[in-house]
Parts: C-alpha cells; structure tokens; sequence
C-alpha cells in the first residue's frame, strides 16, 4: 500500500497516529526536512511512537519513510495533469504543487503557441517590422506588461518602439500611423473595444497591422495584414489571473525580439555590446 493511502484511510490507527498521519498530510514537504526528534517535539509523540508507526504502515523505520515518502510525493507532483488555466491551483495545494502546476500550465501554453505559429508567418512579420518606417505595439490591460517588456528589448538594439503611456493616448498614436508604419495589436481576445477602435483608425491610415491574438476570428483579427495566434486556453469569463495568455505573447514578442536580433546579428551585437560596456565602465567611474 503507498503511503499517502495508508495516512488517508488510517486503518487500525490508534489516536496518537491518527494525529501524527494527519500532521504528515498537512505537512507533506516540510516533514522531509524533520529529524525523528523533530516531529515527536510537533507531534507530541514519543519516538518509538514514530518508529512504531512507521512499520505499521509497511516499513522499517523513520529512514525508510522520509526516501520513500520523498519518491512518492515526486511521483505525485509529476502526474499533475490538466491544470485549469483560470484557476491552476487552490486553498489546497502545496507550495511544491503550486510550482507544478504553473510550470504545466506554462509549458503547455508555449508549446501550443510554437506549434500553431509557421516559419512563414514569423519571417512575414519580421520582414514587416525591419521595412517599417515606425513601429508601434499597442496593448491594453494585462497586455500592457509583454508589450513594454518587447519595448524594452528593442530600445537596446536601437529600434524604437512607440508605446503610449497615458490612457487614450494611444488613439492619438494610432492616428499619426500611416502606410509606410507598422503596427503591433495585442489582443487576447481579439474582441476588446478599445483595441477595436485603434485598429479601425490604423486600417483607415493604411498603415501595416500584425495582430497577436487568441482568436483569429476575430473582430481585430479581421482588419490584420498579418495574425500571430496564440494558444487558447483561457475562458473569458473570471479567472485567477491570466498566466496562459500573458506567457504565450511574451513568447510572440520574444521570438520576434530574437529574429530580429539575428536578421542584423553583427550589429546588434555589437551594438548590445557597446551600451554595456558604456554602462559598465559608468558604473566604476562614479
């Protein structure tokens, strides 16, 4: 009989290992790193209780429970399967189940992201982006972050990428794009209104728009020279937080940072090279 079984239905357990199956349950990591004295002191149980307890459940002793306590909590850890993505974990899990879960719910979201996303469309869209007079990303919410972080990378390779600040000023951005500019939406959805409106003003001035989206049916995605999908996989209703959709257009964003970089290797390396090393010899000089 495995372990966690024989704590959960604590067969022929008298009260003293009733509580001590109960406290290993509550405590299913945090006992790997207790000595025997230490969990008879947060037990209240002698030892030999421990010990006694130990092979009633099948095995030799106190040694014996903590590798093979171990294993089998790894081996539970690893069966975490169909991690909801609106809400991955809950009141009940475990710090060390948590981390699980989050790393499923992660890879699995890159992985459907990457298999969805040709080679063709990626090389389209970096073509569009290098031939752009300006490039601008535009995002709202949860977008908002990915978007800034792409801003980021791109500042240091020297290609500006405009994103507005203030709330509505991006419509004023949208409105001085035009056909020789490039234009990046960010909409999970593909359905959210403001994003909507932009993208109207953006196909009116002719200007190039690459839309990451969730939803290639959609409204945004209509008006789109190119779409990026990415995995879909959260509902639209309430969720946790959005760990699925935030990962999958940072992963678009980052592939595109990264074919970008190696379009103009040379230089760029160069060039990240040069700002660092101005950045680290500030640094010693002040």
């Amino acid at each position: 009989m495995m372990i966690l079984t024989a704590l959960q239905k604590q067969i022929g357990f008298n009260d003293s290992e009733r509580a001590l199956a109960d406290y290993i349950l509550n405590n299913r990591e945090k006992v790997l790193d207790y000595s025997i004295q230490s969990l008879s002191q947060n037990t209240f149980t002698s030892t030999s209780t421990i010990v006694r307890f130990c092979r009633k459940i099948g095995l030799k002793g106190y040694k014996d429970f903590k590798i093979k306590w171990s294993a089998e909590l790894q081996k539970e850890y690893n069966a975490i399967t169909n991690v909801n993505p609106d809400f991955p974990f809950t009141e009940d899990d475990s710090y060390k189940e948590i981390q699980k879960k989050i790393l499923e719910l992660f890879t699995e979201s890159l992985q459907k992201t990457h298999s969805i996303n040709s080679n063709e469309s990626m090389e389209e869209a970096v073509d569009l982006l290098l031939k752009a007079r300006r490039i601008g990303i535009f995002a709202y919410g949860d977008t908002y972050l990915p978007a800034l972080n792409f801003q980021n990378k791109m500042m240091k390779i020297d290609m500006p990428v405009q994103l507005s600040v203030l709330p509505g000023e991006n419509r004023h951005l949208a409105a001085n794009f035009g056909k020789e500019d490039c234009a990046i939406i960010l909409s999970y959805s593909g359905e959210s209104k403001n994003n909507y409106f932009i993208t109207n003003i953006l196909k009116k001035n002719h200007a190039c728009i690459i839309v990451v989206s969730a939803n290639p049916d959609s409204h945004i995605a209509s008006l789109a020279d190119l779409i990026l999908p990415v995995a879909k996989s959260e509902s639209k209703s309430v969720k946790l937080s959005t760990f699925s959709s935030q990962i999958a257009i940072d992963y678009i964003l980052n592939t595109l940072y990264g074919c970008i970089f190696v379009a103009n290797y040379e230089k760029n390396q160069a060039k990240r090279i040069e700002s660092e090393t101005l950045l680290l010899n500030d640094r010693f000089d002040s």
